[in-house]
């Protein structure tokens, strides 16, 4: 899910209000529109829950590392969503 150029890659997540994700979709690059790109299209925020764009860190979330979205929950700070991976401590929180 990571770009090669080094940059993170974009997410939608649908989150519940503790940051538990939902549903998540990868962001198309700009100019990369085809009919083959991803949308949120069936992705909708409702009661409880909301809808957030994310910077996927670099090297998270490859293919066979063994993480998956579940390992991670979504926080607020600043005005600013992102990632935070849960810790054997707070796992469900």
């Amino acid at each position: 899910m990571t770009q090669e150029s080094g940059t993170p890659a974009r997410l939608l997540v649908l989150a519940d209000e503790q940051g538990n994700i939902i549903a998540a979709s990868a962001v198309p690059e700009p100019g990369a529109a085809s009919a083959d790109a991803p949308s949120s299209g069936g992705v909708r925020a409702s009661e409880g829950r909301v809808l957030h764009e994310v910077s996927l860190p670099e090297g998270r979330l490859q293919a066979g590392a063994g993480e998956s979205l579940g390992d991670y929950y979504v926080t607020v700070e600043g005005g600013e969503p992102r990632l935070v991976k849960r810790s054997s401590g707070n796992a469900g929180a």
